[in-house]
């Protein structure tokens, strides 16, 4: 297959003498080899790209699929940046599998092979030796540089036989356990047949009841009696703990940003490790040369759902029966403690389901289990600690761990050894490894795999990352650079493929900002002088130091806010709206930089970085939170008996005396800001310290906001598309409506450059492959994430996708089409509406009555020729809301063109037109609720025949045919969610979702783009003789970056949404665009590739219906004449 120049750019290297191997003494020899595990064969020629791929488990894939594995290998194999795009219904999943593992497997046979031969060259300079080396070994000053490389390539063998000798025996290990899971499987079978029992599952046991056995009762309920010694925080010696300001990175905090407690854990953890495969006491239990960390793929998904889909689609090829896979997680999907699940679980007060288990309390009560000095009964019984003689004697079953020979049939085989005795917490750990590396499994089925080995696979399967070939992981795992070097992730050559990545952009900008209200910065103050007044005699001179400069800064950050509320104002206290309402007056947003907000705040003479190592290892913010809590539920169950009721109703009007270290109740009035700074259960200083974090980052790379916001504030598109003009939330109504929310001032750190956060990744790994159903435009990734990588001496040209592309020569760019035949497909861009007015739907008309008539008028006509499901997309909640009620306001006497034939007709208000073709559902906020409309929303359709174009449907007779959704761009039913076949026959846009011009983030990102852009215009014209042609032909021929940005992101949420219908080879439907400026050619370009070329543009509404029409009769008959034939 013909490859673009600009996808197989490859370094060449000049000949020169090969440079002399480093001596095995040299200080850098480790670093050389280290940095050379994988690619010290660079030199050699590139792999050969498969023409076939045997795993793919269909007998032939579409030229597509096999396009793009191919694209992928050499992507891959030549070390590039990868930006794949194919849309959903593709294979794309599949696709990223067979090629990225196919590589690996290739990739990991010509290892061996040129390790034979270099095992063999070594023989024989070993004969050609004659055993001088021997002899010059006892001289090291005069041995010759050629000995010497004699004995690097000694080493190095045996380092290598050591380490394939290590991995054969982990491979015996789980090929054992594959057996005998399979063997167990049977059994159970045939169990199943001779009894009616329930079955027992594998690598564990289950009680009569079905339930999995408990080794320990539950404990009580938490002790309530205050223990003043569990919150003091222990002595700090910062010399320990920073190095100039920074958290030390060696001796000790080699495991990342995590408590003491954790760390011992993983430490312990790595013992159990080393010995477990025989190391030897002399090497150290730390050197990590003696646990190699196999090549491997590191896959990212931004939600839990979409990894495990991966999975399932992992465990159709031939891969899944032999590669080794672990899915990594948080506690909240992989905690098998059903106490510390239950301490951390609130009521949903949306559904009488499933609780709501809040992350930030499940962690600590882990984390506090965990302490020193906590009493076995309060530890997870899950969570083993290595033993003393871990190691040092026989194992069970004699050798080096459980027996695998036991009887298949016994239900509690996995629990035997020697003298019927129970297997150790050393050995579950690595029972729990084992069988990880054994099978497949999503994320899940491990959680399962840790109740029955009764090891905990949060833990657990950390430590399995070393030895798996594939990880799957969310986002916010591999980009957050702290969560990244907690769990020891190695991403240096390996290869790391991003799903979904049309959200890269915005998971990066979102992760990395800080925001932290007035009400927080005040109740973590109160906090701070309650816990000092409480243990200021107890508290070491470094402790209560480091606490009174925490309450310096605190208060620097509430006398800015304070300043800043009474800045210049229009000389009045309120504001006189548009509708009577008199509002407090609201002061202007402020955007400074980072150095100018620390002058302003009077922060700039503090050592932030000290004060972030002072609250990441001293553990003061969990101390801190959960003495707060505890003196909230004593005052509560006080209050509560004192007024003769029971339970901790109170605790939310509780609040914590700043002076007493006590507690007192007030007025409700009093206690709004403090009760919402309380909602976050994450501990209020470490809200503190990300914000004091974020203010590290480099003065141009971000900014700092100071606004006022109103408290819990829902996204889902409510501020899109309103031409810079305000929030318009005041649109809202019936049961969309907003409440009235409480307006605080926030601190706001908004990252403005991804590119330095991901850049690490990108220098480290191998290869970084960015793949998406709907990629464009792909501009915005080359600029923003990759401006390092574009080529100097390229020139300076508009960043539309093909020019931008070739200045970037690492960047491998591959887009394909959809696997449907292009007369699958109609792709409309309406222009004007049934009733004749023009749909340009930009701010400033499209409130108005007669537009949005229009634009109902429009809808029921299209909906009596569109069978079955149709989705709806507004640009905002509260404009659907606008829109609805719009249409549920009865038409006057004399309707207006277009109204519909007949009095009947002409009384019937749009909606009700509407309802007596479709059943209506409207997309709700809560996700609980959604899913609940989906479900009715499939059944509705699926529920009644396949509708039928050659006999319409009469408001009379037949009733409403199908359903319509009105849904949200950025909402819920956007992403994620298949409407496939009948359940999306079409997808109707309405408007253009550009997001609120108003805002002050993107008003500085736009802003910061655009000096960006000025930035590299003036270094082009700098190094360039014509500099007056280039600025003005510039200037005239293409938009400003920030106006490309802002674009950009309206056509990607476009994009995303009109891609939900189209979802397999033999679906078939319309997509209609209602606004007259998608048929731009500017805007048609940043569509993608199978939806534009597909795109009409009819400029009035009489052929649209005629189009519609012969579509949908041409599919139904195909569909007749198929079954004819069948």
């Amino acid at each position: 297959m013909d490859t673009p120049h600009w996808t197989t750019t490859k370094k060449h290297h000049t000949t020169a003498d090969p440079p002399r191997p480093l001596s095995p003494h040299s200080p850098h020899n480790k670093e050389q080899q280290e940095n050379n595990k994988y690619n010290k064969h660079d030199d050699q020629p590139p792999l050969a790209t498969p023409t076939s791929f045997p795993a793919f488990p269909y007998p032939t894939p579409y030229t597509i699929q096999t396009q793009f594995m191919q694209q992928l290998f050499e992507c891959i194999d030549q070390r590039k940046i990868g930006i794949f795009e194919s849309p959903t219904g593709t294979g794309k999943s599949l696709s990223m599998i067979c090629g990225a593992v196919s590589w690996l497997m290739e990739h990991e046979r010509v290892e061996q092979e040129r390790a034979l031969q270099d095992q063999t060259a070594e023989k024989d300079l070993t004969t050609a030796d004659g055993g001088n080396a021997v002899t010059n070994k006892k001289n090291n000053d005069d041995t010759p540089d050629w000995v010497q490389q004699h004995r690097a390539i000694s080493d190095a063998t045996i380092e290598r036989q050591e380490r394939d000798r290590k991995r054969q025996e982990l491979e015996e290990r789980v090929q054992r356990i594959r057996d005998k899971e399979k063997k167990m499987r049977e059994s159970m079978v045939r169990k199943q047949k001779r009894q009616a029992a329930g079955a027992h599952s594998i690598g564990g046991y289950r009680s009569q009841s079905g339930q999995p056995a408990k080794k320990k009762k539950d404990q009580g309920s938490d002790d309530d009696e205050l223990d003043d010694g569990a919150f003091l925080v222990d002595d700090y010696d910062s010399d320990d703990n920073q190095k100039g300001g920074r958290p030390s990175k060696g001796g000790g905090s080699e495991y990342g940003n995590i408590s003491k407690e954790v760390l011992e854990l993983l430490k312990s953890f790595d013992a159990k490790e080393a010995a477990h495969n025989g190391r030897r006491s002399g090497l150290g239990l730390d050197d990590e040369d003696q646990e190699p960390d196999v090549l491997k793929i590191y896959y990212c998904s931004r939600t839990h759902s979409q990894l495990s889909q991966f999975v399932d689609e992992l465990r159709k090829t031939s891969y899944g029966e032999h590669l080794h896979v672990v899915s990594l997680g948080s506690r909240k999907s992989l905690c098998i403690n059903d106490k510390f699940r239950k301490k951390a679980s609130t009521k949903n007060p949306h559904s009488s389901g499933e609780p709501i288990v809040h992350v930030n309390k499940l962690n600590d009560a882990c984390l506090d289990a965990q302490k020193s000095g906590t009493s076995s009964e309060q530890r997870c019984e899950f969570l083993h600690t290595p033993s003393s003689t871990f190691g040092s004697g026989s194992r069970i079953g004699g050798g080096g761990w459980l027996r695998l020979d036991d009887d298949v049939g016994d239900q509690e085989w996995w629990k035997k050894g020697s003298n019927s005795l129970e297997i150790s917490g050393d050995e579950k750990l690595l029972e729990f490894r084992d069988h990880t590396l054994a099978r497949v499994r999503d994320i899940e089925e491990l959680a399962q795999l840790g109740s029955e080995l009764e090891t905990c696979p949060y833990y657990g399967s950390r430590q399995t990352v070393r030895h798996c070939q594939l990880v799957t992981l969310p986002y916010n795992l591999l980009l957050h650079s702290s969560t990244r070097e907690s769990l020891k992730l190695v991403i240096k050559n390996n290869i790391l493929l991003l799903d979904e990545a049309h959200n890269l952009i915005n998971s990066l900008l979102q992760m990395h900002s800080v925001m932290i209200t007035l009400p927080q910065v005040v109740l973590a103050q109160d906090q701070l002088r309650m816990y000092l007044a409480r243990y200021e005699s107890r508290l070491s001179s470094t402790n209560e130091g480091y606490i009174r400069v925490l309450m310096r800064i605190l208060k620097c950050l509430e006398a800015f806010v304070e300043t800043w509320k009474a800045g210049p104002s229009s000389g009045s206290a309120t504001t006189t709206m548009d509708n009577g309402v008199r509002r407090p007056f609201k002061p202007a947003d402020r955007v400074m930089k980072v150095n100018e907000f620390l002058h302003a705040a009077e922060m700039d003479h503090i050592n932030l970085f000290k004060a972030h190592a002072y609250l990441e290892t001293s553990g003061v913010a969990r101390k801190l939170q959960g003495l707060h809590e505890s003196l909230q539920r004593k005052e509560a169950k006080r209050l509560a008996k004192a007024e003769g009721r029971t339970g901790n109703s109170t605790a939310a009007h509780v609040k914590i005396h700043p002076t007493s270290g006590r507690l007192n109740s007030s007025s409700a009035g009093s206690q709004t800001a403090a009760q919402g700074a309380q909602k976050s259960t994450s501990p209020i200083l470490l809200v503190v310290d990300a914000f004091l974090m974020s203010l590290l980052n480099a003065d141009n790379d971000g900014r700092v906001i100071v606004a006022m916001e109103s408290e819990g504030v829902e996204g889902g598109g409510e501020d899109l598309d309103n031409g810079g003009e305000g929030n318009e939330c005041s649109g809202q109504t019936g049961s969309l409506a907003g409440r009235e929310k409480t307006q605080v001032p926030v601190l706001k750190f908004m990252l403005l450059n991804p590119a330095n956060v991901f850049k690490p990744l990108v220098e480290e790994a191998r290869s970084v492959v960015l793949a998406g159903g709907t990629m464009e435009p792909v501009s915005d990734l080359l600029s923003h994430l990759f401006p390092y990588l574009k080529d100097p001496t390229a020139s300076f040209s508009s960043l539309t996708n093909s020019l931008a592309e070739m200045q970037y020569p690492r960047i491998h760019r591959f887009s394909c089409g959809h696997v449907i035949p292009k007369e699958n497909l109609m792709a409309i861009v309406l222009e004007k509406s049934s009733v004749g007015s023009t749909l340009e739907l930009n701010f400033a008309n499209r409130n108005q009555d007669q537009v949005i008539d229009g634009i109902g008028q429009s809808l029921a006509n299209l909906l009596n020729v569109i069978p079955d499901g149709v989705v709806v997309f507004f640009v905002s909640y509260s404009y659907m809301a606008q829109v609805l009620a719009r249409w549920q306001v009865k038409p006057a006497a004399a309707s207006g063109p277009g109204g519909g034939s007949g009095s009947a007709m002409a009384s019937k208000n749009i909606m009700e037109r509407i309802q007596a073709r479709k059943r209506v559902f409207v997309e709700p906020r809560e996700a609980t609720d959604a899913d609940r409309m989906l479900k009715e929303y499939q059944e509705c359709i699926e529920s009644r025949p396949e509708h039928n174009l050659s006999q319409p449907t009469t408001t009379t007779t037949a009733g409403p045919r199908g359903a319509v959704l009105f849904s949200v761009v950025g909402g819920k039913m956007s992403e994620g969610i298949n409407f496939s076949d009948r359940l999306g026959r079409g997808v109707i846009m309405v408007g253009m979702p550009f997001p609120n011009k108003g805002s002050p983030e993107l008003q500085e990102r736009m802003r910061y783009m655009d000096q960006v852009q000025q930035q590299e215009l003036l270094l082009h014209s700098t190094s360039s003789s014509t500099v007056t042609p280039v600025r003005s032909s510039t200037s005239m021929t293409r938009m400003t970056a920030g106006s490309e940005y802002y674009e950009n992101l309206c056509m990607r949420a476009v994009n995303q949404s009109i891609g939900r219908a189209i979802r397999h080879q033999g679906d078939y439907a319309v997509i209609i665009l209602m606004d007259r400026r998608y048929g731009a050619p500017r805007i048609r370009k940043k569509l993608p590739g199978w939806i534009g070329s597909s795109l009409e543009t009819c400029e009035q509404f009489g052929p649209v219906m005629n189009k519609l029409s012969g579509f949908f009769r041409q599919k139904r008959s195909a569909v007749t004449n198929s079954f004819a034939r069948g």
